[in-house]
């Protein structure tokens, strides 16, 4: 950095001072005329008038006025790079902040190889238990075992979760919802798709991690054309015109009572009062109120370092490191090592001479694996920056915009030439002697259809007539052929942005289904690249948040957030947070919003054949990720197996008891039927003995026979009722 103050200098050197000469050298470099920052930033500023509608007159001037004469037409600005960057937008709104948190230090990583080492041994257990088992042996349980999934790679790649890894999870859903990141992340992709550029400031307030959208035309970097990431950067500057009660709101705890009041006595204050050399840090805003430049500066400074290397009794490839100070001497066995390492410092300068934040920033970024590197507070990216500059999806559409504009105008100014046809008429013709003016002439032309001429005037030969012609001024075929134009451009802006007509709802009739539907994804293929870079910068905002927990958490936190449908979780997060680096993974959110359309549709398949229910359609359709409608399908698929399981159970059941109940009837009919058989010969046999013992008595007396015969009535009677028993 040239003409900037030296970098490798000791901590007892990098004072007050030396941070005021650094941030005013980076000033005055960004604000120079010539300077490429300076031309980005006007850049950005004219890309924004060009979203919000607004341009630059002088720009047409050579249409609208020629040879000193203003033409009958206005030069107005229709839009059709706002509609294309709105529709990107609400796209983006529909996508889902689908977030997985992962532990990322070697020492994590280690606990998730030995809890996979620990579940195949376990695996292999149970097989061994189940074949002494199979062998008629007694196998006896010690102790609580890690339950084994089918698949362990599976299960450890897409559904293992450490409870640490779930807490800072947490706490991402506490920070999106208490400090609405959201909406900051919809102006951040605004930003993008208009000046190419996306950055947001993270850092530590109020005792949470918090971002804070920083407007792409306050901001002045330097990064190599090797990348398009902000935080890699050698110094980043961000300008912003802030009140004074805002100033006192942000910085009031780092200001002494001299300088409150110096600030408060600016909001009473003019531009024209303050000091001259001071007037270009001040401004009156829209409002009348004055404004005051704060300037914050970030830049990459160096710090020699030295650390011990000791020997890992446990590991010997893998040795421990530990900072040290210059002083210290090594012991037995140990090494040291002296390197030079990022150290990111930074200042602010409010107004003309106020200077606070002049210091080391504090809870830098390191990795447990790599300490050497920090990172800046700010995150962000700069979309193809590898040309230099950045170049935006209003940057491709600019001049469209104006060839847009400039048929429009012509079309205006060929509507305001319209009139009709009219003739031409020589006034040396008119008949004079007959009392008519050119009212006169007008009114016979109109209900007469007939002009009268004088051909012969006083002192004059008669000549034949041949002066009347006629002129047409109505709509020429040119208004056509730009009309034609103007959809050419339209079709062109499509084609450039990747937002078609078909993709905004605009189909002819005699597009057929499967090329609409061709051009839609062309369109999505197209544009896939604007997520991904905001997915990216998502990713890294969110990534930072996540490891600057480590700092503001580091004693644990407990709360409770509430979502949009009012529904509330309670977070708690131990204090363990603070010893691991934890990396952020977005799904993708154009492949999770079709993935879920799929699964919708399945869900309606699933209710029409009853497998699900009514609820489970509505969760889906009420589910912010895949991921979350996937896993209600399978719960509700899963409880209608289970419901259908039951019923067939039960069917079974029910036909089983019939099937016995018949068998039983039937077993019952046989016994009845052999019992009757027998009855009739016990009957028949007790029949044929009472035959014989009747004759005797019928031999001897009359009144004997008729007793015989009731008596055997009456047995008879008895073994009735004893076989129907």
């Amino acid at each position: 950095m040239k003409n900037f103050p030296s970098q490798l200098l000791p901590d007892s050197k990098k004072d007050k001072k030396w941070c005021e000469h650094m941030l005013d050298a980076i000033v005055n470099h960004t604000d120079h005329v010539s300077s490429p920052e300076n031309r980005y930033r006007l850049k950005d500023v004219r890309n924004y008038d060009i979203y919000n509608g607004e341009f630059n007159r002088d720009d047409y001037k050579y249409l609208t006025e020629q040879y000193g004469y203003n033409y009958p037409a206005r030069l107005v600005n229709y839009p059709i790079v706002q509609p294309k960057i709105d529709l990107l937008l609400g796209e983006d709104l529909h996508r889902p902040l689908d977030t997985k948190v992962v532990t990322v230090n070697q020492e994590a990583i280690n606990r998730k190889e030995d809890h996979k080492v620990t579940m195949v041994m376990n695996k292999l257990m149970e097989e061994v238990k189940e074949e002494m088992a199979n062998l008629g042996m007694d196998v006896k349980t010690e102790g609580q075992e890690i339950p084994v999934p089918d698949d362990i790679d599976t299960f450890m790649r897409y559904n293992y979760r450490e409870s640490i890894e779930e807490a800072v999870q947490d706490g991402l859903e506490f920070l999106t919802n208490r400090y609405k990141i959201k909406n900051k992340f919809k102006e951040g992709f605004r930003d993008l798709l208009i000046t190419g550029k996306e950055c947001y400031r993270v850092e530590i307030k109020d005792g949470d991690p918090q971002v804070r959208r920083v407007d792409p035309r306050s901001l002045a970097y330097d990064l190599s054309t090797e990348t398009d990431d902000l935080g890699e950067s050698n110094w980043i500057t961000e300008e912003r015109w802030l009140c004074p009660s805002d100033i006192i709101d942000e910085f009031g705890e780092k200001l002494d009572d001299d300088q409150i009041r110096l600030i408060e006595s600016m909001s009473q204050q003019n531009k024209a009062d303050i000091k001259s050399e001071y007037r270009n840090w001040y401004m009156n805003g829209e409002s009348g109120e004055l404004r005051v430049k704060v300037v914050h500066a970030e830049w990459r400074s160096l710090r020699k370092i030295q650390y011990k290397i000791s020997p890992n009794k446990h590991d010997n490839d893998k040795p421990f490191r530990k900072m040290v100070s210059d002083k210290y001497r090594k012991r037995k066995g140990e090494k040291v090592r002296k390197v030079v390492v990022d150290d990111i410092w930074q200042a602010t300068k409010i107004g003309g001479s106020i200077m606070v934040n002049c210091q080391r920033v504090p809870d830098q970024i390191r990795s447990l694996d790599d300490p050497s590197a920090a990172n800046l507070s700010y995150v962000g990216c700069v979309r193809n920056h590898t040309t230099g500059s950045s170049v935006s999806m209003v940057d491709l559409l600019k001049n469209v915009q104006m060839l847009y504009n400039i048929t429009m105008y012509h079309i205006e100014l060929c509507m305001a030439r319209s009139g009709g046809k009219a003739v031409v008429y020589d006034v040396a013709q008119m008949p004079a002697n007959l009392g008519m003016n050119m009212q006169d002439i007008m009114y016979h032309i109109k209900n007469d259809g007939i002009i009268p001429i004088n051909s012969k005037d006083e002192g004059l030969q008669a000549q034949t007539f041949n002066q009347f012609q006629q002129i047409d001024f109505t709509l020429s075929n040119s208004v056509q052929q730009l009309i034609n134009l103007k959809g050419m451009l339209e079709d062109m802006a499509g084609q450039v942005s990747g937002v078609t007509r078909q993709r905004e709802g605009q189909i002819e009739q005699y597009e057929q289904v499967g090329n609409q539907k061709r051009a839609v994804v062309q369109s999505a293929t197209i544009t896939r690249s604007w997520f991904w870079s905001h997915d990216m910068v998502k990713q890294d905002v969110l990534m930072r948040c996540a490891n600057l927990m480590k700092a503001c958490w580091s004693e644990g936190k407990k709360t409770a957030t509430v979502f949009g449908d009012g529904t509330y979780k309670f977070i708690s997060i131990l204090p363990e947070v603070s010893l691991n680096d934890y990396g952020v993974f977005l799904g993708d959110g154009g492949k999770d919003e079709e993935m879920k359309a799929a699964v919708s549709q399945l869900a309606q398949s699933a209710l029409q054949s009853g497998q699900i229910d009514m609820l489970d359609v509505i969760r889906i359709y009420k589910s912010d990720t895949m991921t979350e409608a996937e896993h209600i399908l399978e719960r509700g698929l899963e409880a209608a197996k289970e419901l259908q399981a039951q019923q067939q159970e039960g069917a079974m059941q029910q036909a089983q008891a019939e099937a016995e109940a018949k068998e039983r009837e039937l077993q019952i009919e046989v016994e009845m039927n052999q019992l009757d058989n027998e009855t009739r010969i016990k009957v028949a046999e007790i029949q044929h003995q009472s035959k014989l013992e009747t004759a005797e008595i019928l031999s001897d007396d009359q009144y004997g026979t008729r007793r015989a015969d009731a008596a055997l009535s009456q047995m008879e009677g008895q073994l009735k009722g004893q076989v129907k028993n």
